[in-house]
């Protein structure tokens, strides 16, 4: 998932913001989870030659993407890393994919069964969308790709009527969401375009039970059904549900909607809360900005905002959910990894609910890209320092 453009016309939502502010702390529920202890135990300082952006870890294997929008070492981002997980889950570098003509590798994902790697492209001649074959992890084959002028920012897999779906965000010079059959993924099949208003366009999707969670930068959050059945659509004609522009809460830029996740909390058996990263101005390797903000989805036709989660002097990226243990995983650039606790009634500020924190590079040396739970143990992406294995105790 990749860095934003950090020229951003303000857009003034500045009342919702401060009619949140002036709740207060008062979003712990009655049983705040206990502190946690975040710690990097293996990988770090392991790609010299390159920015590193996004990753996806599977198994016994790793992938991580690069970051060119600033060369490093004279290089782009036109290289997907692949790692190898030892015995006690620390990353080693096994090889890597060569992707010409393109300047950075914004996003990756492997498909839950393990067979098949995708990833996004954007920065260059050849930009678009590729999947290959890994079922040996270690040496991957291509199996399609398409070209798409102005690149694909993101992109995310889903299942809908027994069929595989990558859902793309296509920047910027036409802003849209591009829905690929991919369920023979030797030949991908555009089935959607969905135009999104060109407000710095769209920058990610999380998709889940047959909805797409669209977020579509200043314009906000939008939902479209594309199977679920609550407005008829499929991922060949998506229907709108709803849309919703989260606050601004003082950042230039306004409210730059950037990622999310749909949070299903097995323990309080609900599906009441999306959580919105918001990301704002910063400087590669050393300032950011952004928080996060909650959405009251219980009502699908009519998201409303409910809380937020703000740190001083840094904003968030990407989200990785423990749903069983009601943590959220947010990397969150110079700021590292946090670890908030979500469990509970979420309401107004939640600056209390902070349990944890990491910073993989050290202080002044992290600019955390990306985090995903696997295998027991926490893995982040680094923009500055790498691949990193993280404990949680």
């Amino acid at each position: 998932m990749a860095l934003g453009d950090w020229k951003r016309a303000a857009v003034a939502v500045m009342v919702l913001g401060l009619a949140l502010a002036g709740c207060g702390n008062d979003g712990n529920g009655p049983n705040p989870q206990p502190d946690l202890v975040l710690r990097t135990i293996g990988g770090g300082d392991n790609v010299p030659d390159r920015y590193t952006s996004d990753l996806w870890v599977h198994g016994s294997h790793g992938y991580t993407g690069t970051y060119g929008g600033i060369r490093r070492n004279g290089n782009l981002g036109d290289v997907v890393k692949i790692w190898r997980l030892d015995s006690a889950g620390a990353p080693e570098l096994a090889d890597s994919i060569q992707v010409p003509l393109v300047g950075t590798v914004s996003d990756v994902e492997v498909s839950a069964d393990g067979q098949v790697l995708l990833f996004s492209t954007e920065r260059g001649t050849d930009e678009g969308l590729f999947l290959y074959d890994v079922s040996d992890p270690e040496s991957p084959a291509p199996l399609d790709h398409v070209a798409v002028p102005d690149g694909i920012h993101t992109a995310t897999l889903g299942e809908s009527g027994g069929r595989r779906y990558a859902f793309a965000a296509r920047n910027p010079g036409s802003p849209a969401l591009l829905i690929y059959d991919v369920t023979d993924p030797a030949d991908m099949i555009l089935t959607a375009t969905v135009p999104v208003p060109a407000l710095y366009g769209i920058h990610d999707t999380f998709v889940r039970d047959g909805l797409a969670f669209v977020f579509a930068w200043n314009t906000g959050v939008i939902i479209y059904d594309v199977g679920n059945g609550i407005g008829g659509g499929t991922p060949d004609v998506p229907v709108e549900v709803s849309r919703v522009v989260t606050a601004a809460n003082g950042v230039p830029g306004g409210p730059a909607a950037h990622n999310g996740w749909w949070f299903h909390n097995p323990v309080r058996g609900e599906q009441r809360y999306l959580f919105v990263g918001q990301e704002g101005p910063g400087v590669l390797g050393s300032e950011s900005s952004g928080d996060i903000h909650v959405l009251d989805v219980s009502d699908l036709a009519n998201p409303r905002e409910v809380a937020f989660f703000h740190l001083d002097g840094a904003g968030t990226h990407n989200f990785w959910m423990d749903e069983p243990r009601q943590i959220l995983y947010a990397a969150y650039y110079n700021a590292g990894v946090v670890a908030l606790d979500v469990s509970g009634e979420l309401q107004g500020n939640l600056a209390d609910r902070r349990i944890g924190q990491v910073r993989p590079g050290g202080a002044g040396g992290t600019y955390t890209w990306g985090v995903q739970l696997a295998n027991g143990w926490l893995y982040a992406s680094d923009v500055l320092t790498g691949f990193w294995q993280i404990a949680v105790e």
